[in-house]
């Protein structure tokens, strides 16, 4: 899936994982996000589950090196009572400084196509809890949330676990071309990060019924390093 930012899936994702940073104080994480702005047109809902099977290949850049990423749902598992799609990529994931660097595998919440952790042979390098980030249906242009996950770095800097809150708001209803082909598609991203130095964007397709573009970085500033990625998506087939 956008294998980090993926499409969910997909991907890139993929990309969850350049949310990291230590923990800040409780009065920051207890902002309030701002008011949601509802406005009148399109409105996207949840696409239906995968099947076991369904592949996604994409191009993808990560700092400037780039490749054609596939990743296939190998098996569907139950954690922490929510459904999650397991994706195996054709090749490892690259994550330069961040915690699922070498990547075999991506998570993604089966209902709402959430990032929910990374593996790498087996082994859970880092996850999300609950799966809530990018994606709180339905889309719709101007509506706004907060997710505020656990993030639990298992293996790179475990002493950096703990809640972080995002801002995302739906940006646009707006054309995209990919190598997929060209869509009507909902932007989302991030507005406000807690220590405002990584970032994420998702293009939607209702059509499709999945991401067809994503970006994601972190700067400068960030513990696990700076990071620029994308993906777009070149072929989906749905089982």
């Amino acid at each position: 899936m956008l294998r980090i930012a993926l499409i969910a899936m997909f991907s890139l994702a993929l990309a969850a994982c350049n949310q990291q940073q230590p923990p800040a104080d409780t009065a920051a994480t207890s902002a309030p996000a701002d008011a949601p702005m509802k406005k009148e047109g399109p409105v996207a809902k949840a696409p239906s589950a995968y099947g076991i099977g369904t592949t996604f290949v994409g191009n993808l850049a990560v700092n400037g090196d780039t490749a054609v990423s596939t990743d296939t749902m190998v098996q569907k598992i139950e954690r922490d009572g929510r459904i999650l799609d397991v994706y195996e990529h054709a090749t490892p994931s690259s994550d330069p400084g961040g915690a699922c660097d070498g990547e075999t595998h991506v998570l993604w919440d089966s209902q709402t196509q959430n990032w929910a952790g990374c593996m790498a042979n087996g082994e859970i390098l880092g996850e999300n809890k609950p799966y809530a980030a990018r994606f709180e249906w339905p889309l719709q242009v101007g509506n706004r949330w907060r997710s505020q996950p656990h993030w639990e770095d298992r293996v790179l800097h475990p002493d950096w676990s703990g809640e972080y809150w995002s801002d995302y708001e739906v940006l646009a209803y707006e054309e995209v071309t990919v190598p997929a082909g060209w869509y009507m598609v909902f932007k989302v991203g991030t507005i406000r990060t807690q220590h405002d130095d990584w970032y994420e964007v998702s293009w939607y397709s209702p059509q499709v019924g999945a991401v067809v573009k994503a970006e994601w970085g972190r700067t400068e500033d960030n513990g696990y390093g700076p990071l620029e990625g994308s993906w777009e998506l070149v072929r989906a087939e749905f089982r």
